[in-house]
C-alpha cells in the first residue's frame, strides 16, 4: 500500500506538471502574432518619396524608421495618394501616417507620436507677380489660388485669407498646383520652403520661376501620427522610443531650412 501510494502520488505530480507547463511557458513567451503596422505617406520630397527600387526614402522617412526600429515594432511603409492615407489612418487599427502637419482642426482626431520637422510654409506666386500679397488683398479676392484636393494646402489658403470661391482644388497629379500657377491658371499656391525647392529641381524646373511672397505664421510641424483606434500600448511604445532617442541625443529633427551650402 505504501509503495502504491507513492507511485500514485508521483503519477499525480507528473500529470499535474504536464498540465500546468503550457501555462507557464505561455507566460514567458512574447506575444504571438504581434500586428504589423502599415505606415502611409505621400510623395513629398525631400521628406518622403518612392525610390526607383520600390523602397521609400526621404529625410522624414529616416526618422520614422529610426524610432520604429528602436521601439522593436514590425512595420512596412507605403506611398499612396494623401486622401487614401488619411482615410486609412482614420479607420484602420494598424495604420500610421507621416508627414502630417499638426493643426487645430486635426488636433483631436490623431495621436501625435513623433515630431519629424518644423514646418516652414510660404505662399508662392510667379516670379513676375508685382501685386502686393497681403492678407488684406487676399481677403479682398485680388488673387486666385490652387491646391491639391484633400491636402493641408487647401486649409492653409483659407486660413491665410483666400476666399473659398477663389481657390481651385485639383487632383493629386505630381505638383499640379505649381504648374497651374506657372501656366497662369491661378496666381498662388502653398508649399513648404525646402519641399518647394527640392520638387522644382527634381522635376527639372528652375527654382526662380516662382517666388515666396508670404510666410505663414503657423509653424505647426510635420509629424508621425496615428488614429485613435491604434492600440494604446503600441502608441505608448512609439512615444517612449522617441523620447529615449531624444534624451540620448541620437534623434535630430529634419531641418526644412536650406543650409548655407544649398542643401535642405
Amino acid at each position: 500500500m505504501h509503495r502504491g501510494f507513492k507511485f500514485w502520488l508521483l503519477k499525480f505530480l507528473l500529470l499535474g506538471g504536464l498540465w500546468v507547463a503550457p501555462a507557464s511557458a505561455w507566460a514567458t513567451e512574447p506575444s504571438a502574432g504581434e500586428q504589423t503596422l502599415t505606415v502611409y505617406t505621400e510623395d513629398y520630397p525631400p521628406f518622403n518619396y518612392a525610390k526607383p527600387d520600390g523602397t521609400v526614402g526621404g529625410l522624414a522617412t529616416e526618422r520614422v524608421r529610426q524610432v520604429l526600429d528602436a521601439a522593436g515594432l514590425t512595420y512596412e511603409i507605403k506611398v499612396v495618394p494623401w486622401a487614401r492615407a488619411m482615410n486609412y489612418v482614420r479607420t484602420r487599427p494598424d495604420a500610421l501616417i507621416y508627414t502630417i502637419t499638426r493643426t487645430p482642426r486635426r488636433e483631436y482626431g490623431f495621436d501625435w507620436l513623433v515630431l519629424l520637422a518644423e514646418s516652414n510654409f510660404h505662399i508662392y506666386a510667379r516670379a513676375d507677380e508685382t501685386r502686393a500679397v497681403t492678407r488684406e488683398n487676399l481677403e479682398a479676392g485680388m488673387f486666385t489660388a490652387t491646391c491639391v484636393s484633400g491636402d493641408l494646402s487647401c486649409e492653409l489658403l483659407v486660413w491665410a485669407g483666400v476666399p473659398v470661391g477663389k481657390i481651385t482644388p485639383i487632383a493629386k497629379m505630381g505638383t499640379g498646383d505649381f504648374r497651374m500657377v506657372l501656366a497662369g491658371r491661378a496666381d498662388l499656391y502653398i508649399s513648404d520652403f525646402a519641399a518647394n525647392r527640392r520638387l522644382r529641381k527634381a522635376e527639372g524646373y528652375a527654382t526662380n520661376l516662382t517666388k515666396p511672397v508670404m510666410r505663414l505664421d503657423s509653424r505647426a510641424g510635420f509629424y508621425l501620427a496615428s488614429g485613435l483606434n491604434v492600440p494604446a500600448d503600441v502608441r505608448t511604445r512609439i512615444k517612449a522610443s522617441y523620447e529615449k532617442l531624444k534624451a540620448s541625443g541620437e534623434y535630430q529633427l529634419v531641418s526644412s531650412e536650406p543650409s548655407s551650402g544649398g542643401g535642405y
